[in-house]
């Protein structure tokens, strides 16, 4: 019988074959195992993959060594009961989604039965989908402008579960696990105004006015110094009210 593979995108690439870590290679193997297992299931071109490898620059010998490879991703696979996990189908290389699982994919399921669900179950679904993260950011041991693109748009999508994840907290009547969860978020990504206005919120929740309203100062000086714009109409309306009080 073959042997499940499991591959870890959220942090440093982990691959694991029944449960048995997987030496992966260097940095050209990892961003090709990275490319296949971000397109789980779809066939990606070789073109795609050596962009993958090599972004735009690839060597006039990219595609001997994109053979290369595969031929050694293929062999470890082999020797640890997955030899079928990555499959050569015309323009390139699939990696088999009968035979492979990624924490990626578990994760996006999370955050798909989270979207329907009422506040208490909503969530549950979201601190698990964020609790499969490892460290600050998804595939951060690659090193590329492809990976750099991968990386911002899977941390804008951990960013969303948990502006989604302090949503459901308010509506449970938590502020202070959204302060604590918000307040990092805006100094990490200071032009997210949903995170910004939860906070608010929170601290309007709590009946700390003076906090909520040192919060719009905050955002306020961010967004005019860093875009030179004011807040949106959502957080304008919020601060009205709290000032109306």
């Amino acid at each position: 019988m073959t042997a499940m593979v499991r591959v870890s995108l959220l942090g440093p690439l982990e691959v694991t074959v029944a449960g048995i870590p997987m030496a992966v290679g260097g940095p050209g193997r990892r961003a090709l195992l990275a490319a296949l297992s971000l397109g789980l299931g779809t066939t990606l071109s070789v073109p795609e993959l050596l962009e993958a490898i090599w972004d735009d620059r690839p060597p006039m010998t990219a595609t001997t060594k994109l053979q290369g490879h595969i031929c050694a991703l293929r062999q470890e696979l082999a020797r640890l009961g997955a030899a079928d996990a990555i499959q050569t189908k015309p323009p390139g290389y699939v990696l088999c989604k009968h035979r492979v699982a990624t924490d990626l994919a578990e994760h996006d399921e999370l955050l798909r039965r989270a979207r329907d669900a009422p506040p208490p179950d909503r969530a549950d679904a979201l601190r698990a989908a964020l609790r499969m993260w490892r460290g600050s950011s998804a595939c951060a041991d690659l090193r590329s402008s492809w990976a750099a693109a991968v990386t911002h748009a899977l941390d804008e999508r951990r960013w969303r579960a948990m502006e989604d994840l302090a949503e459901a907290e308010l509506a449970l009547g938590d502020p202070a696990a959204v302060i604590d969860a918000m307040e990092p978020l805006v100094r990490q990504a200071p032009y997210r105004e949903r995170a910004w206005e939860h906070l608010m919120a929170a601290h309007v929740e709590r009946g700390d006015m003076a906090a909520a309203l040192a919060v719009h100062e905050r955002l306020s000086r961010t967004l005019a110094v860093g875009l030179g714009v004011a807040p949106g109409r959502r957080i304008t309306h919020l601060i009205d009210a709290v000032r109306s009080r």
